[in-house]
């Protein structure tokens, strides 16, 4: 809960200094790799800005429990818009997003590096009917492989779930009900920090309906209507021929 509380502190503070450019947020998006918000010590982590057609210069920063607004020059390896951090650490736990050089700002995303049981999930918001699957997975400081081979129980804003025997809660087409701060529990080893997760309305289709379908054109001529027709043709026919025929006799 402390880890939580630390994360809405800096998220609020980065809110606050980019307030006057909320409207650029669209300009650019961090993302991250491996896609997730909880990490084990010593993990390479990339953060990267996506920046469509903007002609300004774009770097990551974060706030951290030691340090506010950092470039990636100071704490880790920068490829252009990119930063990577080889071998996290807790210190590295905090709020990161992109910043250009005239005070714009990204989308956030939350970073919390822990040992022991770590509850994996998205680090970027899903949409209504998106599915995603949250992992319970435990590793030792010094271990190269974590595992998720166990029992493990999840709860969310500390309410009991369900028991998963594998470890993962699979979660189909997600909807707002689904929204909130989720853990899980070792049977031996504790519980996780928590994570939350967010999720966000989808929007309204914008593509027109299609047309319906063009009404067949109504008959020229009714079948009993075109029969009378017909029948009065062929006896105004007959009467002439007669009337001919006896004019010439």
């Amino acid at each position: 809960m402390k880890s939580m509380e630390s994360l809405l502190t800096f998220s609020l503070w980065t809110l606050i200094h980019c307030l006057d450019f909320v409207k650029a947020a669209a300009a650019a998006t961090l993302s991250i790799q491996p896609s997730r918000s909880v990490f084990f010590f010593y993990e390479t982590v990339t953060l990267s800005c996506a920046v469509p057609g903007s002609f300004s210069s774009w770097t990551v920063k974060r706030n951290t429990s030691t340090m506010s607004s950092v470039s990636c020059e100071t704490w880790g390896l920068l490829h252009g818009s990119s930063c990577t951090i080889k071998g996290v650490y807790p210190s590295d736990s905090g709020v990161y997003w992109c910043e250009s050089d005239r005070g714009e700002c990204s989308n956030t995303i939350n970073i919390t590096v822990a040992t022991g049981l770590i509850l994996q999930g998205p680090a970027v918001p899903l949409t209504e009917g998106d599915s995603v699957t949250l992992n319970c997975s435990y590793k030792e400081k010094y271990a190269k492989e974590s595992t998720s081979n166990f029992s493990a129980e999840f709860y969310r804003n500390g309410a009991f779930i369900e028991k998963r025997s594998e470890g993962r809660l699979r979660l189909i087409h997600v909807s707002k009900e689904n929204e909130g701060s989720y853990k899980c529990e070792h049977p031996t080893k504790g519980e996780s920090p928590e994570i939350w997760l967010e999720v966000t309305a989808r929007a309204p289709s914008t593509t027109a309906p299609p047309p319906p379908p063009p009404h067949p054109p109504p008959p020229l001529m009714s079948l009993p209507r075109l029969a009378y027709t017909i029948f009065l043709f062929m006896l105004f026919t007959g009467i002439l021929i007669l009337y001919i025929s006896m004019c010439k006799s």
